[in-house]
């Protein structure tokens, strides 16, 4: 019988040959490859004393941190069940996030320990956890020295992702030991990921940006330099020790570029990028190209429910091949569909629905939801896209999101491709918003380049040699800072309420 895929198993065989070598760096100082193991047996084993059984949940509210991670890791030796929580939520959100969950505990920081009380359950304050010190004295009262036997299998839950819950209520999509060591695996392979990565991670851990990030960068034996909060001055102080992997949203980039550190920052060791969560526009490739002329930029399609499954790789975008999210990755599999189900052909527009071998296992506690998005053929999350020939696949947008003007399907982000790619167009939003007419019209919210000016009518004009007038925006809002949610992803429903408030 072959050994259980066990992500902390893994990671216990690498300090066998790693363990004085760093793993995260933070202001806090520098924990190694050993003390990282043995912090999480001793949290594993306070879990244990503090009654955690083996599947049982742990809710998580903390800041970015090296005491967060070895909440996760401790949890995942214990074969409790981690959910970092969407701090960004207000208790009444996250009360009701966590009813199907029922966390046994619910762990915290000082900084988030009002949002834990107001939550309410077995709360367990982590006094130091943010401050400098021994790592035993930050996790505590939850460490113990004690030796326990956890008995963990492949087949046990192991960590909840929050969905973005752009439709409402965040779901908790729920992988188990197997699947974390799958998804990790896949993108140390896939990616290219390797012993002498140094990753700077300023991602929330509420995301599936840990499994994507700092966790497949531990897979590898790489180290990471972890921010407790995006900063950009931080972030370049990084850059400058020896940072040579960033991955991030545009925005990160973007403030990278506009801090005043950035121009006398050496970037020359710099050798990965990982653009997540939104389009990248040419501009903003040609921009990061320039900028880091040593790194191979990658951009990455996935979800909570089903992690990375595509990539727009360094290769492609050298070809100028952006109007899509690339080829679909080894181990994963993308089906085109109909509203019945049934597989379309090659080229034809229709649902995405996802499999791979790291999938979630459904949404915990709520079956109705899961039933309906979860499937033997895969998972549907509403995106809507096409293959071609060669196994490219292109996203024309979500059913959520499709706005009916005039009695004719509009897919945003079909529109957003053609607009961002005038030169004065730093990044775009287009949604829909109510109107007495058309039933929706079409807008567009839209940042700038630095120096650059637009006019409505400019941009209009623009789109109109590829794209037919009724996909046009009808209204164009020149904007400093576009609008995001939570998961960095575009609000368009904040634009749609504010367009239709103001009508």
């Amino acid at each position: 019988m072959s050994a259980p895929l066990l992500y902390i198993d893994h990671l216990r065989k690498l300090a066998l040959s790693r363990g004085d070598r760093p793993a995260f760096h933070e202001g806090q100082g520098t924990i190694t490859y050993a003390g990282l193991l043995a912090a999480a047996d001793a949290f594993a084993a306070g879990l244990a004393q503090a009654g955690v059984q083996r599947g049982e949940r742990v809710a998580i509210a903390m800041r970015p941190s090296v005491a967060q991670v070895v909440a996760i890791l401790g949890c995942l030796a214990r074969g409790a069940v981690a959910s970092s929580l969407n701090i960004r939520l207000t208790a009444p959100e996250l009360r009701a996030f966590l009813q199907p969950i029922a966390p046994a505990l619910l762990v915290c920081d000082p900084e988030h320990h009002a949002l834990a009380e107001a939550i309410g359950g077995d709360v367990r304050l982590l006094p130091d956890a943010n401050v400098a010190g021994p790592v035993r004295e930050r996790l505590a009262p939850l460490w113990s020295d004690a030796r326990i036997d956890h008995a963990v299998r492949e087949d046990d839950l192991a960590l909840i992702i929050p969905t973005g819950g752009t439709t409402g209520l965040p779901k908790g999509a729920v992988y188990t030991q197997r699947s974390v060591w799958l998804w990790t695996a896949a993108c140390a392979f896939d990616e290219g990921r390797a012993l002498d990565d140094h990753e700077l991670y300023c991602s929330p851990f509420f995301h599936s940006s840990i499994l994507s990030g700092w966790m497949s960068t531990l897979f590898s034996g790489g180290e990471i330099s972890l921010l407790q909060g995006f900063s950009a001055g931080e972030a370049l102080e990084a850059v400058a020790r020896g940072a040579n992997f960033i991955m991030g949203p545009p925005t990160v980039f973007q403030a990278l570029f506009a801090h005043p550190d950035f121009a006398r920052t050496d970037r020359s060791r710099v050798r990965k990028l990982r653009i997540a969560t939104t389009a990248a526009t040419p501009p903003f490739i040609e921009q990061l190209m320039t900028a880091f002329p040593a790194a191979q930029l990658s951009h990455t399609y996935g979800a909570s429910e089903f992690g990375p499954v595509a990539n727009i790789r360094h290769p492609d975008m050298l070809a100028g091949r952006l109007t899509g999210v690339g080829y679909v990755r080894p181990g994963a599999r993308v089906t085109i569909v109909d509203d019945q189900m049934r597989p379309l052909p090659t080229g034809e527009e229709g649902e995405l629905v996802v499999d791979c071998l790291w999938r979630s296992q459904g949404y915990f506690g709520r079956p109705e939801e899961t039933a309906a998005t979860y499937s033997d053929l895969g998972v549907r999350i509403g995106d809507i896209g096409r293959l071609d020939a060669l196994g490219w696949l292109t996203i024309s947008g979500r059913k959520k999101d499709i706005i009916v003007s005039g009695g004719e399907n509009v897919f945003p982000s079909e529109v957003e491709g053609v607009l961002s790619r005038h030169p004065a167009v730093e990044g775009i939003i287009v949604y829909g918003a109510s109107d007495p007419h058309w039933g929706e019209r079409v807008e567009a919210a839209v940042a700038l380049r630095t120096g650059m000016t637009l006019t409505e009518a400019e941009l209009i004009e623009f789109g109109r040699r590829e794209l037919g007038g009724y996909k046009l925006p009808k209204r164009v809002r020149i904007m400093d800072v576009l609008p995001l949610t939570t998961m960095n992803k575009p609000d368009r429903q904040r634009l749609s309420r504010a367009a239709s408030e103001e009508a």
